[in-house]
């Protein structure tokens, strides 16, 4: 069961909630740190039991025990309290299917309450997006300290500003790079700029024709040449949409380039923020070809379209207006470029 906890959830519900309530004395918690921690979570209501929550993500109160061990900070599976973060996980089954679980219990006055599953991704402000034009560069590094070739945290770094904007000391700003996309999609070429954030550094001060500066956190390899951009600081809290209007979209590309896209893998798709939004959820699927077929004894040739196969879930992290990005949520097969999602 330990094994689960390595897991994101690939599972979303809607549902309405009310039960008896718990009560007792209070326990040490580990908290779960919305924000930090990713993952998919749920906040326990006044009345929730693992008892009724096990029946609404598993559909069986009997999993109740596996539900309290992937929580391994409730000491006592009798005594949950009401405001505590607890992770949400699927068991481990063979070409398991996310579940859409809708329970409707209804309090004593006759009114629902709705509560919502949120989707928890520490690493959202440095994820990549695609646009139509590169994003402004403020900078660019000339050199580290010592001479290092390769660069990361705690390094000490020389930009040269761009004269497109103003590097502030004692802010914060993204190291970034850029790539042009050019990708046959749907039988038409997409264009655009892909832009991977790399690190965070912070401004230190100007020395008249470069600026010195310090790397705060590094998430790949910087080199020289490299940019520098505004730090846009994103919601690493999603409020989860598991039925959003269908969309007609396709994958454009992963973010490092595998052919083979699967579970975790940020991606991109070729709608942006006209028509999606974060936190929706959408399906994946793999073109099935038209099968040909002899009809004896006329010899006369047919064609069956076959039905366009499952190949996984995503989630959409961030938009822009040509594009978006998602996470891969669950892959039943290996997702491609130009396969569909809606």
């Amino acid at each position: 069961m330990q094994s689960q906890k390595t897991m994101i959830a690939i599972f979303v519900l809607t549902f309405w909630g009310f039960a008896f309530c718990s009560t007792g004395l209070a326990q040490d918690d580990k908290k779960f740190i919305p924000g930090e921690d990713s993952g998919f979570y749920y906040t326990i209501e006044k009345g929730d039991t693992l008892w009724d929550l096990s029946q609404k993500f598993y559909d069986s109160q009997w999993d109740w025990p596996g539900l309290w061990e992937m929580n391994d900070d409730i000491k006592n599976p009798h005594w949950i309290y009401p405001g505590k973060n607890i992770q949400i996980f699927l068991k481990k089954k063979p070409a398991l299917k996310p579940k859409i679980v809708k329970v409707r219990k209804v309090k004593k006055e006759g009114v629902p309450v709705k509560v919502e599953t949120s989707f928890s991704f520490s690493e959202m402000d440095h994820i990549g997006f695609l646009k139509k034009k590169a994003q402004t560069s403020l900078g660019s590094i000339i050199k580290e300290q010592d001479g290092n070739l390769m660069m990361s945290a705690n390094d000490i770094i020389y930009i040269k500003p761009s004269g497109k904007g103003t590097l502030v000391p004692g802010r914060v700003y993204h190291i970034f790079t850029t790539s042009n996309v050019k990708e046959k999609i749907h039988g038409q070429t997409f264009n655009g700029i892909k832009h991977l954030i790399k690190a965070q550094v912070k401004i230190l001060e100007h020395k008249g024709t470069y600026v010195k500066a310090l790397i705060t956190n590094a998430y790949s390899a910087v080199y020289k040449g490299d940019l520098i951009m505004e730090y846009y600081k994103r919601n690493t809290i999603l409020t989860v949409e598991d039925n959003p209007d269908p969309i007609e979209a396709r994958i454009i590309c992963s973010e490092d380039n595998n052919i083979m896209i699967n579970d975790y893998r940020i991606a991109f798709i070729d709608t942006g923020k006209a028509k999606v939004k974060p936190g929706q959820i959408y399906s994946v699927f793999r073109e099935n070809e038209t099968k040909d077929y002899t009809v004896w004894p006329s010899k006369k040739k047919n064609s069956i379209k076959i039905e366009n196969l499952e190949s996984g879930k995503l989630i959409v992290l961030h938009t822009e207006d040509i594009a978006s990005t998602v996470m891969i949520l669950s892959s039943k097969y290996a997702i491609h470029p130009d396969d569909m999602v809606n």
